[in-house]
């Protein structure tokens, strides 16, 4: 209950900080406001530090600080993480600097779910794998420097938290408090802004994908056929090109396509925006606004790409920009399309037979692990599974028995005709029947 308190006042304290409140403008506070703050960030946070915690328990690896005084991590995420943990340092000190609260805030809440939704989610697996080779190592290195690097910075912000945290991460040649600690200065030689720029291109894309997904109900454990890939920056393809197989695994797809023209996804269609060229035109955007709906796509791409285009109105030139023609893009057969920018992705929404049933084994999987932490298993425990269901979730079973074992630890995978007794799993309408229990 104390914890609970402690970390209340600091969700209180961080709502009240990133709140009109900081610069004399009025507030009208809300429970509800602070309980979302410790629902999106202080129980994020706490996840992050718990996940490094239980790991390092289990594989009985102590962390210096020290890990990469000498070299550099060979991972690109461990290198990652340990730059945009710089950023962070940078961010918040310049924005402190200029006694800008909120803005101090920003940094940290955007490392937050960095470290959790990309860090922690792309490396599980490393973390995962039995035994303790220089890579697992190393991941536990960077996760290690970088929740102690957001601890420091955070600690006046939330230091009820920190606090906690500090007393685990601390070294013996630390300060007893974090609060007695000098505040950090960035480490230049850890930052890649290189890799931060790639890095934040792929999550671009990513984001974009689950995007479409959200808008048109397609939920992430779905796999899909594939995602188009369009860009008119040349470093953006270059780096998409490269981080392929990410955007496949984040956006669960079977394949990227790249295309080298957007109207190859979609169907142009040009309108005049009134409220820019109207003041210019007057009398003349009837006609105006006819020609530019007569438009062809290679037209509109031009002007996409920021190339030279005019019409005439009456006998006044008119240059066609981004800002007085509004472009609707009106996707191909199967294909939900959304663009940002130079970016423009587009997801098939086509499920096969094949990609559905992987839907049902990613749903049970998802299931399974729920059942597991209700039983109070451990993460490391092995267990026996009986399944059961109807046809297609057998077909489904049939399919992909391998990896569900190998997704839930199971040492013995079996299918019961007729098992009525286990508990339920749902899968998009269908339900697994599911016994489970230590090997």
């Amino acid at each position: 209950m104390e914890a609970i308190n402690k970390f209340g006042a600091d969700a209180l304290r961080l709502f009240l900080m990133h709140s009109a409140v900081v610069k004399a403008d009025e507030i009208r506070y809300s429970d509800d406001g602070v309980r979302d703050t410790i629902k999106s960030i202080i129980l994020p946070l706490w996840n992050s530090y718990s996940f490094f915690v239980q790991y390092a328990n289990i594989d009985g690896v102590t962390c210096t600080g020290h890990e990469f005084d000498e070299k550099l991590p060979t991972n690109p995420l461990d290198r990652w993480i340990l730059s945009v943990s710089q950023k962070l340092v940078q961010d918040v000190s310049d924005a402190l600097d200029d006694y800008d609260l909120s803005a101090a805030i920003d940094p940290m809440l955007a490392f937050i779910d960095q470290i959790n939704n990309w860090y922690i989610r792309r490396n599980r697996r490393r973390f995962w794998k039995s035994g303790s080779d220089s890579d697992k190592l190393e991941a536990y290195g960077s996760l290690y420097l970088a929740l102690r690097t957001f601890t420091m910075v955070a600690a006046p912000f939330i230091p009820f938290l920190t606090e906690e945290m500090w007393q685990n991460l601390r070294t013996p040649e630390d300060k007893e408090s974090v609060h007695l600690m000098d505040y950090p200065v960035s480490r230049k030689d850890f930052r890649d802004e290189k890799l931060e720029f790639k890095m934040a291109t792929v999550q671009k894309a990513v984001s974009m994908g689950r995007a479409l997904r959200n808008q048109f109900n397609l939920k992430n454990r779905q796999p899909l056929s594939s995602v188009a890939l369009v860009t008119r920056d040349i470093e953006e393809k270059k780096v998409l090109a490269e981080m392929e197989d990410t955007i496949a695994e984040e956006l669960n797809v079977k394949k990227v396509i790249f295309h080298e023209r957007e109207d190859e996804l979609v169907e142009y269609k040009a309108k005049a925006n009134f409220r820019v060229l109207g003041k210019q035109l007057g009398g003349g955007m009837k006609e105006a606004a006819a020609e530019i709906a007569r438009l062809s796509d290679e037209q509109i791409a031009a002007i996409l790409d920021g190339k030279a285009l005019s019409i005439v109105v009456g006998s006044q030139n008119v240059d066609l920009t981004t800002e007085n023609v509004l472009v609707d893009r009106i996707e191909k057969d199967n294909l939900k399309v959304i663009n940002d920018g130079t970016l423009t992705v587009g997801l098939d929404t086509k499920i096969t037979d094949e990609l559905k049933k992987e839907g049902y084994a990613r749903d049970l999987v998802r299931g399974i692990q729920n059942l597991r932490k209700e039983s109070g298993f451990e993460i490391t425990d092995r267990i026996t599974l009986a399944l059961g269901g109807d046809a297609d979730l057998k077909g489904a079973f049939d399919m992909f028995k391998d990896f569900i074992a190998n997704e839930t630890l199971s040492v013995d995978t079996a299918w019961q005709d007729g098992l009525a007794d286990g508990a339920k799993v749902e899968a998009d309408g269908l339900v697994w029947r599911v016994k489970l229990a230590k090997a």
